[in-house]
């Protein structure tokens, strides 16, 4: 039942709303009452499906360790100490290394006390992946079951590296020696009359001891797997990603921190729902609603015999670009923040198509109704053919210039996002004809929003026109477009009056300098919230990483002061740290809060300093899992011995203990 339930929920992903955007809920075990084998059903419960995507409070992967190579008497535990553990997060390799005690794991008299490698025993896995999600690890909880996809089965074996390191490795001498001893044994086989002889001579080749067969032939060992073929898609070779070793913490399953994991985010869903029916309260809360699964037996059996493609081989068959901005980043940001972060980066976006796939899950659970996600939207966003551009403003434009781009996106909304040649000629003597900007000005407003097509030379808008945010929403097209002429009149009627703050200033070298610094900082401001959405910066690291976004135009630190300096940023100083301010989360900027006060008095805290500084503020503790207070502790400072960290920047010079 649990597996079922898994694959029907992966099923309906594309199709469920709440599903596609990471919603969890219960969803009811149904029964007729009759049964086909006779059992009784003698319990019904409720089961909450857990994908452990969060961000970022809780972004998790369960995985399954396996430990085929040793009977059920006798678990791993008895070859020492676990010293670390490594992971290969693409790959979901796990690594494990223990230590060694001498006469206790080995006989330090022996000969191979002295080939251990660092006197330590490994254990790697051979990874099974779980793609389409069709097994769970199902958790019990007051009544209800919390179903857990696995992401990868992890089978550990001993891993010979360290023993193959310390095996004597032959001189270029001796292999040369080696074959011509194996030619003068193939020169006595071939002598030979029969086949008696030649067989003779292998047999000869094999027998000698310091001959070594594949080292002669140049003879690899190579691995084959069977790749079952899924109608639809190519076949595709298994190979393992490139990619370093990271280790992890390790937590002991009796540890505070694994129990605090195990009750606020693995099995919160059951436990929440147990305290609203204790308290006789509604579920109000999104992850905590039903789940629309799709009941089409058609469908699941289509996808079980490889006539459907799951959702996971879909989205992996499509490929879709990464661009920079994650999930991840964006969670870091208030839900207003997040809508702008992404208009900023993609400029031209679909809603449907674009921005409500890329906002994070818990966005979509609070913010995901089209009301309130458009209204978002309004705020640095216009319509034009069914797509949304980023303001005028907010991309550095003001003044003619300003209006010369909101001309430009008008005539593109006017036309279905396609100018003919002639018809951009046009909009240039338009816009001339008012005032003087310059054709580098024009190409690069055009640039913007628009591609040539290679066929007619016509401009066309970076995103095809979205017919379907059209046919649902045709009160907002009607609406933008009695906006766009009006707004039009309006910028004419402005400009038409020289002391008005839109005056031209074309025609002075100074005046388009300086118009080109404000369209620069425009586009340093999205960057900067990214770059300090993955953590503390100093203002050294903050312009490297800018620049590198930046291969053709210098980013000066000036330039990055005083766009911090503006309120509407919201970044925080931490000594000479950069650090965002709000997320939009109130339980965690009180938090963070409390957080970058203390670092700003002392250099070194521990996780109950923070706890105990928030309740003396506050007068409550904090109800903060310690997983989430040690990703903000991650974002602002380094991790010592136990539970000491030190911020960023003072380990190296030694003023912290």
């Amino acid at each position: 039942a649990p597996a079922d339930a898994a694959a029907e929920a992966e099923a309906a992903a594309s199709a469920d709303p709440a599903s596609s955007t990471g919603i969890e809920g219960p969803t009811k075990m149904q029964t007729d009452g009759e049964d086909d084998d006779g059992d009784p059903v003698v319990q019904e419960c409720d089961i909450f499906l857990n994908r452990m995507n969060d961000p970022p409070d809780f972004v998790g992967d369960l995985h399954l360790i396996q430990y085929p190579l040793r009977p059920t008497y006798r678990p791993y535990g008895d070859q020492g100490p676990l010293d670390k553990v490594e992971l290969k997060p693409r790959g979901k390799k796990l690594r494990m290394i223990y230590k060694l005690a001498q006469n206790d794991n080995y006989d330090g008299d022996s000969a191979i006390s002295d080939k251990m490698g660092g006197k330590r025993t490994v254990l790697v896995s051979t990874v099974v992946a779980n793609n389409d999600l069709s097994t769970a690890v199902g958790v019990m909880h007051e009544g209800r079951l919390v179903l857990i996809p696995v992401r990868a089965i992890n089978q550990m074996r001993p891993d010979f590296e360290d023993y193959d390191k310390d095996r004597p490795v032959k001189s270029q001498h001796q292999q040369d020696n080696d074959v011509e001893m194996a030619e003068g044994a193939d020169a006595n086989s071939s002598a030979g009359s029969g086949p008696e002889d030649e067989e003779g001579g292998q047999h000869l080749a094999q027998g000698n001891p310091s001959v070594n067969v594949n080292e002669v032939l140049g003879a690899q060992p190579v691995r084959a797997e069977f790749q079952p073929l899924i109608r639809g898609m190519p076949a595709e070779v298994d190979t393992e990603p490139v990619e370093n070793w990271e280790r992890l913490d390790y937590y002991n399953q009796r540890s505070t921190e694994a129990m605090d994991i195990y009750e606020k985010h693995l099995v919160w869903p059951a436990a929440a729902a147990a305290e609203a029916e204790t308290e006789e309260l509604d579920f109000d809360h999104s992850r905590l609603l039903p789940l629309g699964l799709n009941t089409d037996k058609e469908t699941l059996l289509g996808t079980m015999c490889g006539q459907i493609l799951p959702s996971k081989m879909r989205a992996k068959a499509a490929k879709p670009v990464e661009d920079g901005l994650s999930v991840y980043t964006l969670s870091k940001m208030p839900p207003e923040r997040q809508v702008e972060a992404v208009v900023r980066h993609l400029v031209v976006l679909s809603y449907g198509k674009q921005l409500r796939k890329r906002l994070p899950p818990s966005t979509m659970r609070t913010h995901g109704k089209d009301e309130e996600l458009l209204k978002l939207l309004r705020r640095c966003a216009n319509l034009v053919a069914g797509n949304w551009v980023l303001k005028s403003e907010l991309a550095g434009y003001e003044g003619y210039e300003a209006f010369a781009r909101d001309l430009l996106l008008m005539l593109l909304s006017h036309k279905n996002g396609i100018l003919t040649g002639d018809e951009m000629n046009k909009w240039a003597q338009a816009v001339n004809s008012k005032g003087n900007l310059s054709q580098k000005v024009l190409d690069e407003i055009a640039r913007a929003v628009c591609v040539r097509s290679a066929n007619d030379g016509s401009m066309r808008l970076r995103v095809p026109p979205d017919d379907d945010f059209r046919a649902k929403f045709p009160k907002i097209v009607t609406e933008f477009e009695t906006w766009w002429e009006r707004h039009r009149t309006e910028q004419l009627t402005r400009l038409a009056g020289r002391n008005s703050a839109l005056t031209h200033r074309g025609g002075s070298a100074q005046a388009a300098a300086a118009a080109a610094a404000l369209r620069q900082r425009s586009k340093l401001v999205g960057d900067i919230r990214e770059c300090l959405a993955q953590g503390a910066m100093t203002m050294a690291e903050l312009r490297r990483h800018v620049q590198k976004r930046h291969t053709t135009t210098v980013v000066t630190e000036e330039e990055i002061q005083q766009i911090l300096s503006q309120n509407d940023m919201e970044v925080v100083k931490v000594r000479d740290l950069y650090v965002s301010g709000r997320t939009g989360n109130e339980s965690n900027d009180r938090l963070r809060s409390v957080m970058h006060g203390i670092f700003r008095a002392r250099d070194a805290v521990t996780s109950q300093d923070i706890l105990d500084e928030f309740e003396s503020i506050h007068g409550h503790p904090c109800k903060v899992s310690s997983y989430v207070l040690r990703n903000f502790l991650r974002e602002l400072a380094d991790r010592t011995e136990g539970d000491t960290w030190v911020l960023k920047g003072l380990l190296g010079q030694g003023s912290a203990p």
